[in-house]
C-alpha cells in the first residue's frame, strides 16, 4: 500500500527512510500517543508501517512514522498533486475547486448555523477554500497552512491574504480574538494533537467555538473494509481518533466537548475520483468503472458516515 508517492529505502546507517517527492525522510518507531504504551494490536500491516490499536487506551496509531521535525516536508507540492491519490494526498488539489468549494461552502452553513457571525482562524487552510466560504457569509477570515504551493494559490486564485505560512506556533494572529476556529481533516495529520489543540484554545474568546472534523476508525465502513479503508493513508494519517479517544484529547486539552455528528462531514467528489478510488477496493470494479470517466468532472455528493465533526469550546477555569 506504500509504493505510490512515497518510496521505502535504506539509509546508509541502517535506519529505514521513505522517499516523499525530493526528499528522503527518516522513520522512528513510536509508542502510543495517548498513554505511551508499547504493546497492541496490529489493525493493518502495511511495510514498513503498522497500524497499532493500543492495549492499554484503544487509541490507534501509526508506526513507524516520519518524525515531528520532518513531517512538514511531506505536505509540499507533491502532496497536492500526488500520481496515487488513493495512497498518498490529493490527484489535483487545486483542479478540483469547483468541488471543493461546494464542499466548503456547506461546511460554511453548517458553522453558520452554530455560530451566525465572528472572526474565524483555520488551521490546515490548504488552498484556501473554506476561508473563502466563510468571507462570502460576511465573516473575517484567516488560515495557518504550512504548504506554500497552496497559501500561493490561495493568494493569487482566491486573493487571500490573511493566509500565515508556517506552523501554528509561529502564527502572529492576536491571541483571544477569534470566535471560531476550524480543522478540516488535520487532526489526523499533527505529530502532537494536544499540545496543538492547546495553542488553539489560546486563540480562541473563552466563549469560542472548535470545529473540527476527522476519520472515525471506529465506524461501521471502518470495520467493514479493513486495511482497504481509504483513510489508512499510512505517510499523512498518523493518528486515528474514534468519538471516545477525541473525547480524551478535548479534555486534555482544556475543552469542554459539546457534539459529535456525522452530519455535514460529507464532500462534493468528482466521478473521476470515484473511479480512482476504486482501485483501492476492487481493481475488477475500478477496470468496470471506466466508461464512467466520460463524465469524469461531474461532482456529487457522499457521505458514507466514517468521518465526524466535533465540536467544542474552551472549558472554563
Amino acid at each position: 500500500m506504500t509504493n505510490t508517492s512515497a518510496d521505502l529505502s535504506s539509509r546508509t546507517n541502517g535506519g529505514p527512510t521513505i522517499r516523499c517527492g525530493d526528499a528522503e525522510l527518516p522513520l522512528i518507531d513510536v509508542p502510543c500517543y495517548m498513554c505511551g504504551a508499547t504493546e497492541g494490536e496490529v489493525q493493518v500491516d502495511d511495510p514498513p508501517f503498522k497500524v497499532v490499536r493500543c492495549a492499554s487506551c484503544s487509541f490507534v496509531y501509526v508506526t513507524p512514522r516520519v518524525p515531528d521535525s520532518h513531517l512538514h516536508l511531506i505536505y509540499q507540492t507533491d502532496y497536492f498533486t500526488s500520481h496515487n491519490a488513493g495512497e498518498f494526498g490529493y490527484s489535483d488539489y487545486t483542479r478540483d475547486k469547483k468541488g471543493y468549494l461546494k464542499t466548503f461552502r456547506r461546511k460554511a452553513e453548517f458553522v453558520h448555523a452554530h455560530r451566525p457571525s465572528g472572526r474565524v482562524l483555520e488551521i490546515g487552510s490548504a488552498a484556501g477554500f473554506f476561508l473563502f466560504a466563510m468571507r462570502e457569509l460576511g465573516y473575517e477570515a484567516n488560515g495557518v497552512e504550512i504548504s506554500q504551493y497552496v497559501v500561493d494559490y490561495a493568494r493569487d486564485e482566491l486573493n487571500l491574504d490573511g493566509i500565515h505560512h508556517g506552523p501554528l506556533e509561529t502564527c502572529p494572529f492576536p491571541k483571544g480574538s477569534y470566535d471560531i476556529v476550524a480543522l478540516w481533516d488535520v487532526i489526523e495529520h499533527v505529530p502532537d494533537p494536544i499540545e496543538e489543540l492547546k495553542r488553539i484554545r489560546e486563540y480562541l474568546r473563552p466563549d469560542g467555538l472548535l470545529v473540527m472534523q476527522t476519520q472515525n476508525v471506529d465506524a461501521s465502513l471502518a470495520k467493514i473494509l479493513g486495511r482497504k479503508w481509504q483513510h489508512y493513508k499510512q505517510l499523512e494519517h498518523i493518528h486515528h481518533f474514534s468519538p471516545t479517544t477525541m473525547k480524551t484529547a478535548l479534555d486534555r486539552s482544556g475543552f469542554e466537548l459539546m457534539e459529535t455528528t456525522t452530519e455535514g462531514a460529507g464532500k462534493y467528489i468528482s466521478v473521476d475520483f470515484f473511479v480512482d478510488r476504486m482501485r483501492r477496493y476492487s481493481r475488477v470494479m475500478h477496470y468496470l468503472l471506466q466508461p464512467f470517466r466520460i463524465a469524469g468532472r461531474l461532482f456529487f455528493y457522499i457521505n458514507p458516515g466514517d468521518e465526524i465533526i466535533v465540536l467544542a469550546r474552551p472549558r472554563e477555569g
